[in-house]
């Protein structure tokens, strides 16, 4: 009964950001005028993006908690207090593990079974994977490691842009799903192992009953493969939260399983809408609370010479080089001559924002949210090239 109601959570959630895409993908070419949700409001890794940045780059100035920060926290929040929750009803990749993982049962594929210590060994890859990431992160290579996301990888194709080695991520995801369960949230997934350890230290447990025989027949079924509760009858933290052993009936027609928050029981029915909540309000909240800093314009004093003038900024890649063209002492034209910024992020900065200063002769001071270091860096390569055509008045 519970996979319906969560298969359905997954689905409505995966289909919002489908179209959240697809809306992006035309407001970026100038089909429509509004947008819902960009990439960078969708990217859960935008909170340690900008708690890198306060702590590393001596230019950052807080401008108000942007969505990519508040998905962060919302999803940290949440697996405080009610465990891998994200994972199991509303990350869209982990629907379409799920999805593809029914389809391989449909089509009758033989599942891959991983004996008890190859898999608890494989479990601690993610663990790797999350350290790594943050490691090269602060040595400025998150743009680099931004190319192997899977996560990124699916925005982009939403968008229709071009193809990374994270969309080769993607796809061996997929097929491997067909084998699998959920191979990418149990070995590779840094978000995931993220919310583990953040999960081991919340009230949210699922615990086996006092009428458990340790048969484990109700965990049959466990999409991650965990084999046994712990000694105290706890279930790993690695548990994605998918309810299936607490809905399963053991052999003697009893249920197995519970879900306990704060050493009480909870109704299924009441964790979910609790977890919705808590996972949607702290969202929505922070976005509608501090989402950004006032819109400004940095205006240019002074005449603007006639020519074609090349500026560089830093941003989240590393050098950003422009050429702005001055004509009739305005700037008619900005071009991005060379960049190593993330696909998915850039292309408003590059696109839209460059149209908002040519109409409005002036910076557009206002980051895209989740992309503030190729924001800054873009702005900063303009002023530039800007800075040289200006002739001082008297």
């Amino acid at each position: 009964m519970n996979l319906k109601k969560r298969s359905l959570t997954q689905l409505i959630i995966f289909l919002f950001v489908l179209l959240s895409g697809l809306i992006y993908a035309f407001y970026l070419r100038g089909f429509i005028e509004f947008k819902l949700l960009s990439v960078g409001d969708l990217n859960p890794y935008g909170g340690w993006s900008e708690l890198k940045s306060a702590f590393t780059d001596v230019a950052f100035r807080f401008r108000g908690i942007s969505r990519s920060t508040a998905l962060t926290l919302s999803i940290l929040l949440t697996s405080l207090l009610f465990g891998r929750f994200f994972c199991g009803f509303i990350c869209p990749l982990g629907a379409l593990q799920d999805f593809f993982s029914f389809l391989g049962n449909r089509l009758k594929i033989n599942k891959i079974i991983v004996n008890e210590k190859t898999n608890s060994g494989m479990l601690l890859i993610k663990y790797v994977v999350l350290v790594s990431a943050l490691v090269l992160s602060i040595l400025n290579f998150g743009h680099l490691i931004s190319s192997f996301s899977p996560w990124l990888a699916f925005l982009n194709i939403i968008l229709g842009f071009k193809l990374s080695i994270g969309t080769g991520i993607l796809v061996m995801i997929i097929m491997t799903s067909l084998f699998f369960q959920r191979p990418f949230c149990r070995f590779l997934c840094p978000l995931g192992a993220f919310q583990s350890l953040m999960s081991t230290l919340g009230p949210f447990k699922i615990k086996s009953n006092q009428n458990c025989n340790g048969c484990y027949h109700c965990l049959q079924l466990c999409p991650i493969d965990i084999k046994r509760p712990f000694d105290n009858g706890e279930l790993s933290p690695e548990c994605i939260s998918c309810l299936n052993c607490v809905e399963r009936r053991c052999i003697k027609n009893h249920s197995g399983y519970s879900l306990m928050f704060f050493n009480k029981k909870i109704e299924v029915n009441r964790y979910i809408l609790l977890g919705l909540i808590v996972f949607l309000a702290i969202y929505l909240l922070l976005s509608i609370a501090n989402l950004s800093p006032q819109t400004s314009y940095n205006y240019f004093q002074g005449l603007l010479i006639d020519g074609r003038y090349f500026g560089t900024g830093v941003g989240f890649g590393g050098p950003i080089q422009v050429s702005v063209w001055i004509e009739n002492n305005k700037i008619s034209k900005i071009d991005v001559v060379s960049h190593r910024e993330s696909s998915g992020y850039f292309e408003e900065i590059f696109m839209i924002k460059s149209k908002e200063i040519i109409e409005k002769q002036g910076l557009y001071l206002d980051a895209v949210s989740g992309a503030t270091a190729s924001s800054r860096g873009f702005y900063s390569a303009v002023r530039s090239a800007v800075s040289q055509s200006i002739q001082p008045l008297n």
